[in-house]
């Protein structure tokens, strides 16, 4: 299994990976743009898996729309590693998930917060969370998003808050 950026001619196959998630509820309805997403194609060339990063503030980015055709292999565990690797590699601080599995979540090394988005849409009073001094902001611009959601009234999700490693300052730079 490879897992690459995705490319604008996948965009017809991200959107068939994720079809069958959405319609269950399980993952929100989104514009698919190639460059959002991270794939995962397998050795014929079929993409089997597909992950979505969106940017919440400068320090945070969100990993979203995680699917996996391919339930139970590990597909999802190696989605999440290469996006995780790819946030930091773009300069975030914070990558974080809005899920209702959060176990799966939390044995890649993310946290649950107690913050909720969708809680703020709400008007519910949130707790900040001192750990992680950027979320706050980045949460508020989240539920500005999430106030309108058709699914907003029956959304429970949780937030789980990773961490990220400093990326190399050269990692970034080309070598000739």
């Amino acid at each position: 299994m490879m897992v690459r950026d995705a490319r604008p001619e996948d965009v017809r196959q991200i959107e068939a990976v994720m079809a069958p998630a959405v319609a269950a509820g399980t993952v929100l309805p989104r514009m698919v743009r190639a460059d959002d997403f991270l794939v995962a194609e397998d050795p014929s060339g079929a993409l089997v898996g597909v992950v979505a990063l969106a940017p919440w503030s400068d320090a945070v980015v969100e990993l979203g729309s995680l699917v996996s055709a391919r339930p139970g292999r590990g597909l999802g565990a190696l989605l999440v590693a290469a996006a995780v690797q790819e946030a930091a590699r773009r300069g975030y601080t914070n990558i974080v998930a809005l899920t209702g599995i959060s176990g799966f979540f939390e044995r890649l090394g993310f946290l649950s917060v107690a913050d909720r988005p969708w809680a703020r849409a709400r008007g519910c009073a949130t707790l900040p969370v001192p750990e992680f001094p950027a979320l706050g902001e980045a949460v508020a611009n989240k539920a500005r998003r999430c106030a309108a959601c058709p699914r907003l009234a029956g959304c429970g999700q949780d937030l789980l808050v990773r961490r990220l490693p400093l990326a190399h300052p050269l990692a970034a730079q080309k070598v000739a």
